[in-house]
């Protein structure tokens, strides 16, 4: 947690500080996440061919930077924290994964990923 929290704090330092990043709206930086995906999955295929996971790491820490920018944004606009982004996913993959995280849960480990995703939308329409 340490160093995702000090990763955390030079996000915020670039987005504060940093007269290009200070600017930048979720919808300006849409470009930059669709080239930095296109990277990671040029990076995915450089392991394949090359062994090459300094590249692969470097990649996913590109694109990591994009989802905290986004949440960093999100925070200022009073929309959600970076936080929230972390616990909803891992909400989400529980959720998803009752033989590993409920497999008391008998009906639940039965569903497949398409009925629990189903599921998971009809009990989140029902609370919003």
């Amino acid at each position: 947690m340490e160093v995702f929290d000090e990763f955390m704090e030079v996000v915020r330092a670039v987005r504060k500080n940093c007269p290009w990043d200070k600017v930048q709206t979720h919808e300006s930086l849409k470009p930059y996440l669709v080239n930095e995906t296109n990277e990671l999955l040029e990076g995915i295929d450089r392991l394949k061919n090359e062994n090459d996971s300094e590249n692969l790491c470097e990649e996913l820490g590109d694109v990591l930077f994009q989802v905290a920018l986004h949440s960093v944004i999100a925070q200022e606009e009073g929309l959600f924290t970076i936080e929230d982004v972390v616990s909803g996913i891992s909400s989400k993959m529980q959720f998803r994964h009752p033989k590993i995280f409920s497999p008391e849960d008998k009906e639940a480990v039965k569903l497949t990923w398409d009925e629990l995703k189903k599921k998971e939308k009809e009990q989140r329409s029902k609370t919003r």
